[in-house]
């Protein structure tokens, strides 16, 4: 299989930040940065679109699409920890979703009408950001910042024609938060992000020919994020935040590369994914 960068460095800055920020968090108390300080956990709830793009059935497509419930981790840190860094942001994501997914497609039985089965799905994602906030005005702050991460996608498509395929990559790209706060205890957040999606790639598994099929690499694509959150501080140290986002991403597909697969000429196709989703949580503030 193909390697999966994850956002090594960030993750181990993670293990050392905490201790900063306790000495740093509760002395301001500007709306922003307290909401930017902070460990939470949400239920989150994702709708989504799974589209691979077959050629050879004149133009059909797989589609896949459902709901998917699971949880958010998140862990945000804000402050002066450096005196020629001032505001210096970090902040880590880590989404899971488990849900039944319905599929409607040519590839399990072609020539034939359309096949209807249940996808098992599991998705994992986790990114983190590092980056610098800069004030604009009175209540307003703009932080750009750097990203990377990985996501992967355990398909299990049920049924006499179903199979596994467990799809992964990495995470590299950037973004900006843009935050206000219309009064003290609460903080509105607009969020964009763009991401090269690399080291890519699909496995297939779960009967006798599929896991002799090898691994189909990926070549680099893009994926895209868009999200609007409020934070609500109830009282001394405590939370509740929510939002909504949506991501798209696509994959380009690639030949299985085991000699099995390229006698049959076998390949994965072209994909597009798009995700709606939303969250609900309760947070502590450092």
């Amino acid at each position: 299989m193909p390697q999966k960068p994850l956002p090594i460095i960030i993750l181990i800055t993670s293990l050392t930040l905490p201790g900063v920020a306790l000495a740093n968090g509760m002395a301001t108390q500007d709306p922003i940065l307290r909401a930017n300080n902070e460990i939470g956990l949400a239920a989150t709830g994702t709708l989504m679109n799974y589209q691979e793009h077959i050629t050879q059935f004149n133009g059909q497509t797989d589609i896949e699409s459902g709901w998917m419930p699971g949880f958010q981790v998140k862990y945000s840190l804000m402050g002066d920890y450096f005196s020629s860094l001032p505001n210096l942001y970090f902040a880590v994501n880590y989404d899971y979703s488990n849900g039944n997914l319905h599929y409607q497609g040519f590839l399990l039985s072609p020539g034939t009408p359309p096949s209807q089965t249940t996808d098992s799905a599991v998705t994992n994602r986790v990114v983190g950001r590092l980056g610098m906030g800069f004030p604009l005005a009175q209540s307003w702050m703009l932080t750009p910042y750097l990203a990377g991460g990985y996501q992967n996608w355990d398909r299990n498509l049920q049924g006499t024609h179903g199979g596994k395929e467990k799809y992964s990559a990495g995470l590299v790209g950037a973004g900006f938060m843009l935050q206000y706060a219309p009064i003290r205890q609460l903080v509105l957040s607009a969020n964009a992000q763009g991401f090269a999606v690399i080291g890519g790639g699909m496995t297939p598994s779960g009967n006798i020919i599929e896991n002799n099929l090898g691994t189909a690499s990926f070549g680099t694509s893009g994926e895209e994020r868009v999200s609007l959150d409020a934070d609500y501080r109830l009282n001394g140290s405590w939370h509740v935040y929510g939002g909504l986002n949506f991501t798209h991403f696509n994959y380009t597909g690639g030949p299985l590369n085991s000699p099995l697969a390229q006698l049959l000429g076998a390949a994965e196709p072209p994909s597009s994914t798009n995700l709606f989703g939303m969250q609900l949580g309760v947070a502590y503030g450092f």
